[in-house]
């Protein structure tokens, strides 16, 4: 119990139990949830007549249809089913930056598990992997009482460590997924764009719904630093000592096109894109992100 509320404190699951999270494209499963898939079958809600070729079974001919046209027809279904989700959350060393409101890491792991607790509810199926130079977890995708408390196990043993490697963790991912699924990549993404955009292509090439997280320390937006400093790399570039007034305006314009060509490869690969920064509360942040969204 004290680890569940470690990411998921009261307040904010009684938010969450007033919300509801879609998918925006059409995705395949195979149990009861809240959204509609594209396999056809015998469910509840009627979709279109087919012409009967042979092999078809004869008890979903609609005989109303051949007795007033004289002509076979097969009634198709849509089927009501689940969402299939994997949270791909970025452990890697620079996720652990955050020396005035935490790592970013924990906060990452906060919405990771935000979000498994809300399409759980919804008994969508949820999974988790996390990944640094390559998957390290993995967890696949269930709806059972029991998976919320595999997540958050997941999370309490993972530690940001190591160099970033998204295409390599996308590649893993999507072998593994097979059908089409919702995937919510959680990430400062702080990596050379061309690697997001290999990554954002694998995923959009197999039909996945794809989310980006952008989670960052407001000191990586505003480069606040004011006297001589000595700055170490977190995923093994050597450090560097230097005046913050001779490296900022350069810095900022860096991160100022990182930005900018980031916004355009999640546009350019229909990647819906979110920002959350360290210092905000995450209840607010939540609220507004899935309202935005469900809009």
């Amino acid at each position: 119990m004290a680890l569940v509320s470690r990411y998921l404190d009261p307040n904010l699951v009684e938010r969450l139990n007033h919300m509801e999270f879609s998918a925006r494209r059409v995705v395949e499963g195979s149990t009861i949830g809240l959204h509609k898939s594209p396999i056809k079958g015998a469910s509840v809600e009627f979709r279109q007549h087919r012409f009967y070729v042979p092999g078809d079974e004869p008890r979903r001919l609609d005989w109303r249809v051949l007795a007033r046209t004289d002509r076979p027809y097969i009634k198709e279904y849509d089927e009501e089913t689940n969402l299939r989700c994997v949270l791909l959350l970025d452990s890697s060393g620079s996720m652990g930056y955050g020396p005035k409101h935490g790592p970013k890491y924990d906060a990452a792991a906060r919405i990771v598990a935000s979000m498994a607790y809300l399409m759980l509810r919804q008994t969508e199926s949820v999974g988790l992997a996390t990944f640094a130079g390559k998957m390290t977890s993995y967890l696949p995708p269930h709806a059972t009482s029991t998976q919320l408390s595999r997540v958050i196990d997941q999370l309490e043993r993972t530690d940001p460590r190591g160099e970033s490697n998204l295409p390599q963790a996308v590649q893993e991912i999507a072998d593994r997924l097979g059908r089409r699924a919702l995937v919510v990549i959680v990430s400062d993404f702080f990596t050379p764009m061309n690697r997001v955009r290999e990554a954002f292509a694998r995923l959009n090439y197999e039909r996945h719904e794809t989310m980006a997280i952008q989670v960052m320390d407001p000191d990586e937006q505003e480069f606040p630093f004011r006297s001589w400093s000595r700055f170490r790399g977190l995923e093994g570039e050597p450090a560097m000592l230097a005046e913050p007034a001779m490296v900022r305006k350069a810095y900022l314009e860096n991160f100022r096109l990182h930005q900018q060509q980031f916004a355009e490869s999640c546009r350019a690969m229909r990647v819906e894109q979110h920002q959350y920064t360290t210092d905000r509360p995450l209840l607010e942040w939540l609220t507004q992100m899935i309202s935005r969204r469900n809009k």
